[in-house]
């Protein structure tokens, strides 16, 4: 069969939530109860089917999972020298950059600080230019959306063959 890895993702999602829903009607069903004098309602359920369908969702979700693992280390990221999976990490890389920018964004020129038991309070000054932080900030989030973008691309636009 023939997907692209955006498909494959979704498809495992939605197996994922079969096997979910299996589990939750065993959990269910696994048992019953009843009073001495009432007869006993006992729900349908066949631990045997249950297994066998289980297995089958997982071995589809494995082979997915090894197709899109395959997809992300062997493509290459369009308008970038990387894989999916170097893009991956390089945009885990920009997002932790990014936080500490705007962190840097959020302090201000100047507080004042009061030390318990001080008469006085201290002056906090930020110690670098708001202009240079601001710039590289506007850098880095430009550099994650085309990385983003690239990669999004790639699971839309490179197919690739899953067989179960």
């Amino acid at each position: 069969m023939e997907m692209n890895s955006d498909y494959a993702n979704k498809t495992i999602k939605n197996l994922q939530a079969e096997v979910d829903s299996l589990l939750q009607a065993e959990s269910l069903n696994r048992t019953y109860s009843f009073g001495v004098s009432e007869q006993p309602v006992i729900p349908e359920y066949s631990f045997t089917d249950t297994q066998a369908r289980l297995e089958i969702l997982r071995k589809k979700i494995a082979v997915l999972r090894h197709a899109i693992n395959r997809f992300n280390i062997t493509t290459k990221v369009q308008d970038f020298d990387m894989t999916v999976d170097e893009a991956l990490g390089y945009m885990s890389m920009l997002n932790t950059e990014k936080k500490r920018l705007y962190d840097l964004l959020q302090i201000p020129e100047k507080t004042r600080e009061r030390v318990y038991g001080s008469r006085e309070a201290d002056f906090v000054c930020r110690n670098f230019d708001i202009a240079q932080v601001q710039a590289e900030y506007d850098r880095v989030s430009e550099e994650l959306l085309r990385i983003q973008q690239a990669v999004n691309l790639a699971n839309l636009m490179v197919t690739f063959e899953v067989e179960f």
